[in-house]
């Protein structure tokens, strides 16, 4: 985020977009004000960018972009060199923005508990499309992403290794709530 921010404060940043389309002052501070609200950071506007987190600072980002009113996000590996905490901030903005604001998001990942909340995967090898589904869909096909190279979730992988002790559960677990209820219900 450090390399997308250009500003002295947040409120400067998120308005750099407006400014640049031309748009009038008063609209663009509607726009700042929305942007701030909608990712959560209202609290944030005064603040010098190179004091903040850098969840914040990815939140910062992704403001200024919805201040110029997209249709359509394209995040790439939004998430990385966060901590958890930061992560998880990012995400639900990203999944707020899409449920809220109906805003499409494509989220370009290499964390699979990341993409496990998508509506649909497409999973790319050297420039073309190898995969496409639902997370289901996709994650079953565990063998398939493992000739990628990809991972599966983590509780996908737990699930299969308790399979493979004996334990009944469904196929295609994506969730620990999943993983839970089948442990509970295997007794």
């Amino acid at each position: 985020p450090d390399n997308q921010i250009v500003a002295t404060t947040v409120e400067e940043d998120i308005a750099f977009g407006p400014e640049n389309l031309g748009l009038p002052s008063e609209v663009i501070r509607e726009r700042v004000d929305e942007s701030l609200r909608l990712v959560g950071i209202s609290g944030l506007v005064k603040r010098p960018p190179h004091h903040l987190s850098g969840g914040q600072k990815q939140k910062v980002a992704i403001a200024g972009v919805v201040s110029m009113r997209p249709r359509c996000l394209i995040l790439d590996e939004p998430t990385a060199l966060l901590d958890p905490e930061g992560r998880k901030e990012v995400l639900d903005t990203v999944r707020k923005l899409n449920r809220d604001e109906n805003i499409t998001i494509i989220y370009i990942t290499h964390f699979m508990e990341e993409a496990v909340k998508a509506d649909r995967i497409l999973v790319m090898e050297q420039g073309r499309f190898v995969m496409e589904g639902t997370p289901r869909e996709v994650f079953t096909q565990v063998d398939k992403l493992r000739d990628l190279g990809l991972d599966v979730p983590q509780v996908t992988e737990l699930a299969l290794l308790l399979e493979k002790d004996g334990f009944c559960l469904s196929s295609g677990i994506l969730e620990i709530e999943e993983l839970v209820m089948g442990l509970c219900s295997s007794k």
